[in-house]
């Protein structure tokens, strides 16, 4: 066997000056006795990058403290929109037909001032899906039991497998859609993308329900040689985890509704609430089917008119995807359309939140509403004894050739405190209209208190005007 070589010098440049090794000794006593006292707490920023992974780590963050920062996201965005529709009409475009549609698109993202309460329903009824006599309800006998677990427990497994249950069409949707982005992200694997789109397809096929075990084998298949190929990507990875979550909320047991059903009705006393519990799950079922085959037949119709400011923009942002046209709005745009309006509401604003663009004559107005209905919890102090409730608003709108508004609404019973901050040029004429303002809802149940008018200095922050988001959002509150 070949000797080892054994160097006990090390090799340098002779003619190189060796500097001796540093003391390594600790310059202060490391003491180990007081081990409770916390130095510093973990950075807010390293537990929100691990709990986001489905989008890029470095910009999770930054695109959700922006939106806290800025209450105006949305309704800026839509601004940039109608910007890119004055610059469309200027410039020379081949596809007649797709600049045609889009226009009447964006004629139709506006509403009148009369439409406004209309367009804030349909808003609500999209965000809230705990509404309906049915819900109302199971709060009911919660309200009338609050001590009983046994309730608790079987109401909870009923709402869980009812949102499983009136979700299946939307899950495999979403699967189908990020099959579709995935079969044309691979286009040059042709082999691949056909099966991908194949695949898509199944999964919108009438009869998806039944073959989901089938199909979801399949997809699993597929993902693995997706992962395999030279053109898979840190994107599509996300995609394929996006994918892979919406596969994993899909429940295939059909009796999964029909036992958690009866576990609640033997927790409810007396026939007739059980059948009535019967009736009116009957009848929310009824609806949410008749509303999903709605827009379906709606989706299907090219010409059909969009019922909502957000179908309105969910049909431009389709549009986009299926034109090579590049004058609308560029990829970096469209996912920046895209997380203002997912980003909210979600676990960083707890908060009811309407966009409405309004159309006036000749003037257009972009509002954004933002609803805490516990307002209590962002002003402690506020007036009132303890146990009474508040409504907390923030209305934030920019009209055209005007400027920025503030409007701050915070309603206890029947009284209303009102705070307007408006640009400086029209402070003095607002602060004219107080006695008008009064005397307008004299003839309703409620009555102003507070009313105060000022400049608007700088844009607040929502955490500014709703105190009770950063305990929200910093989760479990103790005491170490």
């Amino acid at each position: 066997m070949a000797d080892i070589l054994k160097i006990t010098t090390p090799l340098v440049n002779r003619t190189q000056s060796m500097e001796p090794k540093g003391d390594m000794a600790l310059n202060s006593q490391f003491n180990l006795q007081e081990i409770t006292k916390v130095v510093k707490t973990n950075p807010q920023t390293e537990i929100l990058k691990q709990n986001n992974g489905l989008v890029e780590r470095e910009e999770t963050s930054a695109l959700l403290m922006n939106m806290l920062k800025d209450p105006t996201v949305a309704a800026a965005t839509l601004k940039n929109i109608f910007a890119m529709q004055e610059m469309i009409k200027l410039l020379p475009v081949n596809n007649k037909p797709f600049t045609e549609e889009i226009e009447q698109l964006f004629e139709q993202l506006m509403v009148s001032p009369e439409e406004i309460g209309t367009e804030l329903v349909r808003q609500e009824n999209d965000t809230c899906s705990f509404k309906g006599e049915l819900f109302d309800f199971l709060r009911g006998e919660l309200a009338e039991r609050p001590e009983q677990k046994d309730l608790q427990t079987a109401v909870l497994a009923f709402l869980k497998s009812l949102t499983l249950t009136v979700s299946k069409r939307e899950i495999l949707g979403s699967v189908s859609n990020s099959l579709d982005f995935l079969s044309r992200s691979v286009a040059p694997s042709k082999a691949l993308s056909a099966a991908l789109a194949q695949l898509s397809a199944e999964y919108r096929a009438e009869g998806a329900e039944e073959r989901f075990s089938a199909l979801k084998r399949e997809t699993l298949e597929l993902f693995g040689q997706l992962e395999d190929n030279l053109l898979y990507s840190p994107k599509l990875e996300k995609v394929v985890s996006m994918a892979l979550y919406n596969l994993s909320r899909f429940n295939d047991n059909p009796h999964y509704l029909r036992e958690t059903t009866s576990f609640l009705l033997s927790q409810l006393y007396g026939d007739a609430k059980r059948e009535n519990l019967l009736q009116l799950l009957q009848k929310h079922l009824d609806s949410v089917l008749a509303a999903q085959q709605q827009r379906e037949e709606a989706a299907r119709e090219p010409n059909a008119k969009p019922d909502s400011v957000m179908d309105v923009l969910a049909k431009i942002m389709n549009a986009q995807l299926k034109s090579d046209e590049p004058l609308i709005v560029n990829s970096e745009k469209m996912e920046k359309i895209i997380h203002s309006l997912l980003s909210s509401p979600c676990n960083f604003t707890p908060l009811l939140h309407y966009v409405v663009p309004v159309q006036y004559q000749d003037t257009q107005a972009f509002a954004e509403i933002w609803i805490n209905p516990h307002g209590s919890e962002d002003d402690r102090e506020h007036r009132g004894g303890a146990g009474e409730d508040a409504v907390h608003m923030l209305l934030v709108f920019d009209v055209g050739g005007i400027g920025h508004f503030e409007l701050e609404l915070y309603v206890q019973q029947n009284t209303v405190d009102f705070s307007l901050l408006c640009p400086p040029a029209y402070v003095g004429a607002y602060r004219g209209m107080e006695r008008d303002l009064r005397r307008c809802i004299r003839e309703t149940e409620y009555q102003f208190g507070e009313i105060r008018f000022d400049k608007l200095e700088r844009p607040r922050s929502l955490m500014d005007v709703f105190r009770s988001l950063p305990y929200k959002r910093t989760g479990v509150d103790v005491r170490v």
